[in-house]
């Protein structure tokens, strides 16, 4: 674009660079020009300096100020060479300059010049773009990173501490992800993570179910940190209930049903809440604690939030110490199984047994099956563990039949997570070949939420399993949401009955009656029935009565050792423990 307010300058100049296959815009006022300039957006533009209306150095600045003309070369003509012309022209953002009177063939070379200049310029700018976008932007999601969330966190602090105000963080991290990512296939977990992610920036854009206090309040950023880990930037935040508010929010949106590739999967978060300056003073610190606590909601039972207090530390201490020990106790032969015995109640006999799993750690001593099982979950390691498991029950199982025990069955547990994985058959069916064990000798157990959750697939897992000559049993029963038309359709053998509606069967007539209707459904529909955490006579002459099948729990033995599994059946039940049933 050519501006200049004297005619036979404007038309030498447009056939000058006509004449070099420029296509050229003219103005003969600065007005003009600012319009032409706004409406086109030409690659280079020449200014007179003294024009009506606007003068070249005011139409320059005003360029300057346009979001697509800081970069763009601006010329300059004036017929003033005096050092203050030329300063002036560079501090209204003038790229060069031209005195007058002009050589016309050294225009047009001057402008191809800074053309190709110009050029070489955007292009390095693009590519910084590229590079900077590479460093900021996850990729996958189009979120901000990691790196850009601590500029932006410590940005944060800087202005909350400026302006004594407080913020928020909000650690985000998918529960289960792992499973379905191993599962279903990382591609999929890839278009699960863009789904969640925009879910997650859905919710903050709309502010679904925030208080009116808060929509104009409060500023929120999203970020991923990587994997199933997100992070959310709380600005201005006012107080804690504000913060609970966005959370819950969070939460429901999140464990909404979302569909990919034909599939229907449900995951929720846990989230872990910390706040400048009440628990961290910089980036550290809070994303540290931020951590910490979502580590605690996790353990609290998952789909939900929590705040960071410094009591939470020990719990996270004690979670990744569990976690490193937990890695090497495999290799180091630091597990074993115990066997709690479990008695028919028609010939008062030990007819099976449930492997239970235990862990003494040389550095923690023994550690709960509550306290580890969890951690093995989210390290990724409970599948070999189980495999372990599985293995070491068929192997003895094998043995005691082979010392005489016929028709003694061994039950071993499957974790959700084992359950959903494909290799599930190959590795029972390895465990069975490899001991020698028949396949009606071994019960797996799984929960009811396990089964429950894609019901149609699970029915095929389980048909499969059936089909080996496995018995199936179902654990914690009553404690889940089962549709008794599923409740049919599972090839089950056994339900076992959860120990919170035994505690008080004798004396709480609700549970008394919970326990005796499931009792009945299952006679209905052919099943054993199995009441665990047996521990007093008043219990077991309730369960008698309703015709309970099998009983498991302190009330006969503790789990134990294989070898006093095994010297306990050289010798009958001591008749005083079925006394007045």
């Amino acid at each position: 674009m050519v501006c200049d307010d004297d005619p036979t300058y404007l038309l030498l100049m447009e056939e000058t660079l006509s004449s070099d296959n420029h296509k050229v815009l003219t103005a003969a006022n600065g007005v003009d020009a600012l319009k032409l300039y706004i409406q086109h957006e030409p690659n280079i533009v020449l200014l007179d300096v003294h024009m009506p209306m606007l003068s070249g150095f005011e139409v320059c600045a005003e360029i300057r100020k346009h979001p697509k003309g800081k970069d763009i070369p601006i010329l300059m003509v004036t017929g003033a060479d005096d050092i203050l012309s030329i300063e002036s022209a560079y501090k209204h953002g003038a790229t060069d300059f031209l005195p007058k009177p002009l050589r016309w063939p050294m225009v047009a070379h001057r402008v191809r010049y800074m053309l190709k200049g110009s050029e070489t310029f955007n292009s390095l700018k693009q590519s910084e773009e590229k590079m900077r976008r590479l460093a900021y932007i996850d990729s996958l999601t189009g979120l901000p990173n990691r790196q850009s969330l601590d500029e932006s966190l410590e940005e944060a602090i800087w202005f909350a501490a400026k302006e004594q105000q407080s913020l928020g963080i909000m650690y985000i991290d998918l529960d289960n992800f792992k499973r379905i990512n191993d599962t279903l296939g990382h591609d999929f977990g890839d278009k699960l993570l863009k789904k969640i992610s925009e879910k997650i920036c859905q919710c903050v854009k709309e502010k679904a179910g925030f208080p009116d206090a808060l929509i104009d309040v409060i500023d929120i950023q999203v970020f991923r940190l990587g994997g199933d880990e997100f992070m959310i930037l709380l600005n201005q935040t006012l107080h804690d209930d504000d913060v609970k508010v966005v959370a819950q929010s969070l939460v429901t949106c999140i464990s909404e049903l979302v569909s990919i590739d034909d599939y229907e999967v449900a995951l929720t978060p846990s989230i872990g809440i910390a706040m400048y300056p009440r628990d961290g003073a910089n980036v550290t610190e809070l994303k540290k604690h931020a951590d910490v606590a979502m580590y605690y909601a996790k353990s609290m039972g998952r789909r939900g939030y929590r705040f960071y207090a410094e009591s939470l530390n020990e719990n996270a201490m004690k979670f990744l110490q569990i976690e490193g020990c937990l890695r090497n106790a495999l290799s180091n032969d630091e597990f074993m199984l115990h066997y709690q015995p479990q008695v028919c109640l028609k010939n008062n006999k030990i007819i099976s047994v449930e492997a239970l799993l235990r862990w003494k750690s040389p550095e923690l001593g023994y550690v709960t099956p509550s306290d580890f099982i969890p951690v093995a979950e989210d390290s990724g390691l409970i599948n070999e563990l189980g495999e372990w498991v599985m293995r070491t029950a068929c192997f003895q199982a094998k043995a005691w039949l082979d010392a005489g025990m016929q028709d003694f069955r061994v039950s071993v547990n499957l974790s959700s997570i084992q359950f959903k994985r494909a290799s599930l058959l190959n590795m029972i069916k390895r465990a069975l070949d490899d001991s020698g064990l028949p396949a009606s000798l071994l019960e797996v157990e799984l929960t009811e939420s396990a089964v429950m959750n894609d019901v149609d697939h699970n029915i095929t897992r389980l048909n499969q399993i059936r089909d080996m000559g496995v018995a199936i049993s179902i654990d914690d029963f009553g404690t889940g949401y089962s549709s008794l038309s599923y409740l049919k359709k599972f090839p089950i053998n056994t339900l076992k009955i959860d120990r919170s509606f035994i505690i008080t069967i004798d004396s709480d007539p609700d549970d008394a009656a919970i326990v005796e209707a499931i009792i009945a459904l299952a006679s209905t529909l052919n099943l054993t029935v199995i009441a665990e955490g047996v521990e007093t006579h008043g219990q077991l002459k309730t369960l008698n009565r309703f015709h309970c099948d099998i009983i498991q729990g302190f009330y006969f033995s503790k789990a134990v050792s294989a070898e006093e599994v095994t010297e306990m059946m050289q010798h009958p039940l001591n008749p005083a423990l079925f006394e007045q049933m």
